[in-house]
């Protein structure tokens, strides 16, 4: 789930056309004034910053603990999901982007260094390096499988967890978000402002669907698919079919988005907030204040964890959201 817009050359994951995006004008399909004014603006006092490494690009809760990855600082950490401590940095190849967890290790996709490491979820050691495609900038676990987004092959690897085979699949102009419905895989093209679906076990692709300018993240809810579009600060959902079922503004950049405990989270780059759609009205029920440039996001059961690449920090806020959704 923490897959964000990266550009191909620069360091920051939020394309290099953000600053102009936030300016520009943009068309929008907004919720009305009465709308807006219901929302609920959470105060900053249920929110707890811990210091982490530098630039936090992604963020993972592993049922105990949370990772993080440090995108300049070419490592993990673990913290501790109920005080935020340190339990340990590990060292990863170069510009760790992305996270994944399969049950029993955590998966590292490292940008520059085009391969993904599995690591010991118990103590952080280093089990396996996996060569990919280029740029490997999104992860997922299918329950099954490893999916990995390759950003500049413009193709998705499938490893499956079983005997380690490998199969690479092409996709959509820099693939870098992914999200599962149990059956088919559906992959978020930044560049070419689609998405591809794919089917689980073989990979046949089933269909390229336009979503939004700049597709930065995906989720799906156990119904439809929702794509976050980080240049026209809303979000798109999608049908089983691909078709549009709707557009919900939200705020500034919109980089990450998540299904958790019932609810549709997105993470607003620009605004440094996270927006609480209610999946059943489409409307924006509560407001959340984080870090510095969010880029990443989780939950644990009760909190949501932001990953602020502009402050290394991650943010803890409470929420009264309800057990994380499978």
């Amino acid at each position: 789930m923490q897959q964000q817009a990266r550009p191909r050359h620069g360091l920051l994951k939020i394309p290099s056309a953000f600053v102009v995006a936030l300016v520009a004008s943009a068309f929008c399909f907004s919720q009305t004034q009465a709308d807006t004014a219901k929302q609920t603006q959470v105060p900053p006092s249920q929110k707890v910053d811990f210091a982490v490494g530098r630039k936090p690009d992604a963020i993972l809760f592993d049922g105990a603990n949370i990772w993080v990855a440090n995108e300049l600082g070419d490592s993990v950490m673990k913290l501790s999901a109920s005080d935020g401590s340190n339990l340990g940095t590990f060292p990863t190849g170069i510009r760790p982007v992305a996270l994944a967890y399969d049950g029993e290790t955590i998966w590292v996709a490292n940008r520059h260094s085009n391969n993904v490491m599995r690591l010991q979820a118990s103590d952080g050691s280093l089990v396996e390096t996996i060569k990919v495609g280029r740029s490997p900038e999104a992860l997922l676990f299918d329950g099954n499988s490893i999916w990995v987004a390759n950003g500049e092959d413009n193709s998705v690897t499938k490893i499956r967890l079983n005997d380690g085979a490998q199969c690479t699949f092409r996709v959509g102009t820099r693939p870098i978000a992914i999200a599962s419905d149990g059956s088919h895989i559906w992959v978020a093209n930044n560049n070419s402002s689609n998405v591809t679906k794919l089917r689980a076990d073989d990979g046949t692709n089933l269909g390229t669907f336009a979503a939004g300018r700049g597709p930065t993240g995906i989720a799906f809810d156990g119904a439809n698919l929702w794509v976050a579009n980080f240049y026209s600060k809303s979000v798109i959902r999608l049908n089983g079919d691909g078709s549009v079922r709707d557009r919900i503004t939200v705020e500034d950049g919109p980089a990450d988005i998540g299904f958790f405990g019932g609810f549709i989270m997105v993470l607003n780059y620009g605004s440094r907030s996270v927006s609480q759609i209610d999946p059943q009205t489409g409307k924006i029920v509560k407001t959340f204040t984080v870090g510095r440039s969010p880029v990443g996001l989780a939950f644990d059961g009760v909190n949501i964890w932001v990953a602020n690449a502009g402050n290394n920090s991650v943010s803890r806020v409470r929420t009264s959201l309800g057990n994380p959704t499978p």
